[in-house]
C-alpha cells in the first residue's frame, strides 16, 4: 500500500513554544504616528542619530558654573555683551574733576589759551577794527547810500570825535563803513550772474570767477593807493580799511548799472554809469580832503598840499574806470539784443 505523504490531515501547523519566552517581561508597545514614518526610539534617554550613531548632549561645566553666554529669545545679548565691555572710568578720576581747585586751574587755562589765540589772530586780522567798521543800522544805510547818490546837497563832511577815536558809523553818516561796500560786492556777483544769464551765457563756474577777479582788482587797487603814499611820504589819518571801504563804494554804482542795462540796454546803462561816476568822484574829493588834507595843519607845506590834492584826484578818477572795466562786457550790444 502506497502511503501518500501529500494524502496527510491538512490543518493548522501547530506552534512551537520557546521555554524561555514566558521569563522575560513583554516589550513595551511605543505607538507610532501613522504620518510618520522610520520614527527613532529613544534608547536610555538619548536620541538615535539617523546616521546610526548617538548624539550625546554636552558635558556640564568642569567648576559648577556656566561659561557661556546666556542667549535667551527677545533678548540683544548683542548690546548687553558691549555693555559689558564698556569699562566706567575709575572713580578717583571723577572725583578729581569735581574737586573745585581743578576745575578752576582747567577755566584758567582755557582763559589763558584763548586770549593767547585773540591776541595770534589780531596780528593778522584786525577784529577790534572790523567791528567798528560793521557797527552800522539800517537809518544809517538808506542815509549812506542817498549820500552816495546826492552828495552835492551835502555840506558837513567832517567826521565826530568822542575821546579821541571817531564816532562809530551808526552814529556818523560821514564815517566809512565796510558793510554797504561787502554787500555790494555780493550782489555784484549775483547781478552780473543774472545779466549773463539773460544772454545764455552763464555758467555755475563763472559765479566764482567774477568773485574771484573782482576780489583781486580790490587788492590791486589798494596796493598801488598803499605805494603811491609811501612813495610821496604823505603822512595821512586814512587806514588801510578805510581806503578799503572808500573804494568798495563804486559796487553800489555797478549793481544799478547793471539792472538798468537788462531794461535798457547799453543806453541806460551809460546813463547810470556815468552820473554815479561824477556823484562818486565829488563825494570821494569831500570825503579824502578832510583825511589827507585836515584844516588847520601848520606842518603841511604847499608843495606837500599839492602832492595830496593829486593823490585825491588819483583816487577819484581811477574809480569810473575800474566801474566800466568791471561791468561793460556784461552789458550787451544794441545789435545783439
Amino acid at each position: 500500500m502506497n502511503y501518500n505523504h501529500s494524502g496527510a490531515r491538512r490543518g493548522k501547523p501547530k506552534r512551537m513554544l520557546d521555554p524561555s519566552v514566558g521569563l522575560a517581561s513583554p516589550a513595551p508597545v511605543i505607538p507610532q504616528s501613522p504620518y510618520m514614518y522610520n520614527q527613532q526610539v529613544p534608547v536610555n534617554g538619548r536620541s538615535q542619530s539617523d546616521y546610526g550613531f548617538d548624539v550625546a548632549e554636552p558635558p556640564p561645566p568642569a567648576y559648577g558654573f556656566n561659561t557661556a553666554p546666556n542667549f535667551q529669545p527677545g533678548y540683544n545679548n548683542a548690546n548687553e555683551l558691549r555693555q559689558e565691555a564698556y569699562v566706567s572710568p575709575p572713580p578717583f578720576a571723577t572725583q578729581l574733576l569735581a574737586e573745585p581747585m581743578v576745575t578752576n586751574m582747567a577755566v584758567q587755562y582755557g582763559s589763558a589759551l584763548v586770549g593767547s589765540g585773540k591776541q595770534q589772530l589780531e596780528k593778522y586780522v584786525p577784529v577790534t577794527a572790523l567791528k567798528y567798521y560793521f557797527a552800522v543800522d539800517t537809518d544809517y544805510v538808506v542815509a549812506k547810500l542817498a549820500l552816495l547818490f546826492f552828495p552835492f546837497t551835502h555840506k558837513d563832511w567832517s567826521i565826530k570825535y568822542e575821546q579821541d577815536s571817531p564816532l562809530q558809523p551808526r552814529y556818523e553818516r560821514n564815517a566809512p563803513d565796510m558793510y554797504i561796500p561787502t554787500m555790494a560786492y555780493l550782489t555784484y556777483v549775483v547781478v552780473a550772474g543774472l545779466a549773463l544769464g539773460t544772454q545764455e551765457r552763464f555758467t555755475p563756474e563763472q559765479l566764482g570767477m567774477l568773485a574771484s577777479s573782482a576780489l583781486a582788482w580790490g587788492i590791486i587797487e589798494l596796493v598801488v593807493y598803499t605805494i603811491t603814499l609811501y612813495v610821496m611820504n604823505m603822512d595821512t589819518s586814512l587806514r588801510t580799511l578805510d581806503l578799503l571801504a572808500y573804494c568798495g563804494y563804486k559796487y553800489v554804482g555797478i549793481n544799478l548799472a547793471l539792472l538798468t542795462s537788462l531794461a535798457f540796454q547799453r543806453f541806460g546803462y551809460y546813463i547810470v554809469l556815468v552820473y554815479f561816476s561824477i556823484s562818486l568822484a565829488f563825494f570821494l574829493v569831500r570825503s579824502l580832503k578832510l583825511r589827507v588834507i585836515p584844516e588847520g595843519h601848520s606842518s603841511y607845506s604847499a608843495s606837500g598840499n599839492k602832492r595830496r590834492l593829486y593823490f585825491i584826484l588819483f583816487v577819484a578818477a581811477l574809480q569810473p574806470i575800474l566801474m566800466w572795466w568791471l561791468s561793460s562786457h556784461f552789458v550787451p550790444s544794441t545789435a545783439a539784443a
